[in-house]
């Protein structure tokens, strides 16, 4: 019996990434020793989140079965050390470059982004552009949000979408200051940093010059 922990589902996602031409649904249930149909269950519910998907058609002589594969999704679902490798890049580029020199490339990082998605923000009035750039921040998980309760507004985010990462590497805020800066083409002061233990990041818009 598959020795993998978590749900049966996830348990199918192992099973399929040991199995390069995949797996069939006879296979799975004897290996996670459970009903043919609790498997097709579970397969209709992994095929649904395109989390599989249907391969090979074997023929052994008896009933023709369909093979299972993970999707690319599949593939992603399952643990990665994304932050952990991360970690390592931005230590050994900051040993090479030095701070400053690092600080620049996540700007200059930043800006590229923005002008990439500059043609979104061209024809907007300034309010009109606070509002896309904090559904872009929504989109990208930062849960952000726009006050006005001064005469500057600030862009509010509640979530930092690599806070470990900020925590060891605070020159990762430039990032973000470089992309509300570009698309709003406005200074950008940073009032508040959770990476320093704030509750929130606070981005306070500035006036053009």
């Amino acid at each position: 019996m598959v020795n993998y922990s978590g749900s049966r589902q996830e348990q199918i996602l192992h099973l399929l990434l040991d199995a390069a031409t995949g797996k069939s649904i006879d296979e799975l249930a004897a290996e996670l020793e459970i009903s043919r149909n609790a498997v097709k269950q579970h397969l209709v519910g992994l095929e649904k989140d395109r989390l599989v998907q249907e391969a090979t058609l074997n023929s052994t002589g008896g009933r023709p079965s369909r093979n299972y594969t993970l999707t690319e999704q599949g593939r992603n679902r399952l643990p990665k050390q994304y932050p952990w490798f991360c970690t390592l890049l931005l230590s050994e580029l900051k040993s090479e470059l030095g701070e400053q020199a690092l600080r620049q490339m996540l700007w200059r990082m930043g800006v590229n982004l923005a002008q990439s998605l500059m043609p979104q923000f061209a024809s907007k009035d300034f309010a009109q552009k606070q509002v896309a750039l904090v559904e872009l921040m929504q989109s990208l998980g930062y849960h952000a949000e726009l006050q006005t309760t001064d005469t500057q507004p600030t862009i509010k985010a509640v979530n930092c979408v690599y806070h470990d990462l900020a925590q060891q590497h605070p020159e990762l805020c430039e990032f973000d200051r470089a992309l509300i800066a570009t698309l709003l083409e406005r200074p950008v002061e940073q009032t508040a940093c959770m990476a320093l233990q704030d509750c929130a990041c606070k981005f306070r818009i500035g006036c053009t010059k």
